[in-house]
């Protein structure tokens, strides 16, 4: 195809959704149907399938049943041998060295059973826990909205800005925090497709332009993270830097934060300054990044420069892995036991809240919470106030007062409702 042709266009396929035949299988969690397409002959679709009245004549011969290796989703009994060698569960027959099962799910050193949480209320009004959450009362966060002029022509080029407006921000405040130079070595946890490094890269490239006087021989990028990520930045941050005189190291793994021991990741790196770079660290991931830190001998060995992680989706913490002094703070503030936890992480949801519609008067009455749409978005904004808070207690309790920890805004709602950052660096 030459570049003066158009490409087809593609029909759109019509579905005659009168005869549409959906699975009739009920979800348990969410009591509703599910909507997957089944075939006419069959009352399920292929996944619930198993579900299937035996001496139902009419679903098809082939038997579906659940997979050896993850009951949560089933496959067809004569397919089971080629499934065994491509399904996601499958185990890994090969680890890289610093793999080590479930080594950062707690504390190296650390007895955690003085934060052990009391036994669950048989009965917990979730009434308590907004009341509980909305007598706590804290100061505003500091705003460090910052920006990098090394992304003026991302911001330029992209017509949805969203993304550029925060990765340029969280540049900023490296370089606000003295943490953006080519002498670091910077390890981007939950990394995905590695864009952060790659724009932290080219900033660096943009203030480093004419300079020949940095010790880069420890200069590159450590990427974490446990999925299969298309599209990586990773050649691209190589390419960025042809024509400099810096030469980044590249080195990726495809793992489980809580499986990391970053210690033997960095062994061949051997870096002098280590920075920690995340944009949205989902859920307990930050607290597993945390960790991993603190079971490293990055401290002891004078390598650590600072941490600079954009949290997010605090509603997917796990009790489990929060520090051990997070637990103790959650727990003097009355959150005692797992299911005020769940409750709290519950509360923590409403906090975007705002992005929605209003409701109308009948649906505000039908909440649980008896709270309307602004009121749950106060409410969660509290919640999430008040575990950003234990993470800075736990960091804070840990590290002494060599280390600054603080939490703020770095970019306004108007970009993103997740809008907190962690940074931990030395006084």
């Amino acid at each position: 195809m030459t570049a003066t042709e158009s490409p087809p266009k593609l029909k759109k396929q019509k579905i005659d959704l009168e005869n549409v035949c959906y699975c009739q299988y009920i979800l348990p969690k969410k009591n509703k149907r599910c909507k997957m397409m089944r075939k006419k002959y069959n009352k399920y679709c292929s996944e619930h399938m198993i579900f299937n009245d035996t001496n139902d004549s009419s679903c098809e011969k082939k038997k579906r049943i659940t997979c050896p290796l993850d009951p949560s989703h089933t496959i067809w009994e004569n397919d089971i041998k080629g499934h065994m060698f491509k399904c996601n569960a499958r185990p890994k027959t090969r680890h890289e060295p610093w793999f080590q099962l479930n080594y950062n799910c707690s504390l190296v050193g650390v007895n955690d059973d003085d934060f052990t949480p009391q036994d669950d209320d048989p009965l917990t009004e979730e009434k308590k826990y907004i009341d509980l959450v909305d007598s706590k009362e804290y100061q505003p966060l500091s705003f460090h909205v910052c920006n990098h002029k090394g992304l003026t022509t991302q911001l330029e080029q992209r017509t949805f800005q969203k993304h550029v407006l925060q990765q340029s921000s969280l540049i900023g405040n490296l370089k606000r925090l003295h943490l953006l130079s080519p002498e670091c070595f910077y390890v981007e946890f939950g990394c995905g497709k590695g864009e952060l490094s790659r724009y932290v890269n080219q900033c660096i490239l943009e203030e480093n332009r004419g300079r020949e006087d940095s010790d880069s021989s420890h200069y590159g990028y450590g990427l974490i993270d446990r999925g299969t990520n298309r599209l990586k930045a990773d050649s691209k941050i190589v390419s960025d830097s042809e024509t400099s005189s810096l030469h980044p190291l590249i080195k990726r793994s495809k793992i489980d934060i809580k499986d990391l021991n970053l210690d033997l990741f960095l062994k061949e790196v051997n870096p002098t300054k280590l920075v920690v770079i995340s944009k949205h660290l989902c859920g307990a991931a930050t607290d597993l990044t945390l960790k991993s830190l603190l079971n490293s001998c990055i401290f002891q060995n004078n390598q650590f420069c600072g941490v600079l992680i954009a949290m997010c989706c605090r509603h997917l913490c796990s009790y489990d892995q929060l520090l051990p002094q997070s637990k103790k703070y959650l727990y003097n503030l009355g959150f005692k036991s797992r299911q005020s936890f769940d409750t709290l992480k519950k509360m923590v949801s409403w906090a975007i809240d705002a992005s929605k519609p209003e409701a109308t008067g009948d649906e505000e009455e039908m909440h649980s919470s008896g709270l309307n749409a602004k009121e749950r978005q106060e409410c969660g904004l509290k919640a999430r106030r008040i575990l950003d808070e234990s993470r800075a207690f736990a960091l804070k309790s840990i590290l002494g007062d060599a280390f600054q920890v603080e939490i703020f805004w770095y970019v306004t709602t108007e970009t993103t409702l997740e809008n907190v950052c962690l940074s931990v660096t030395k006084k």
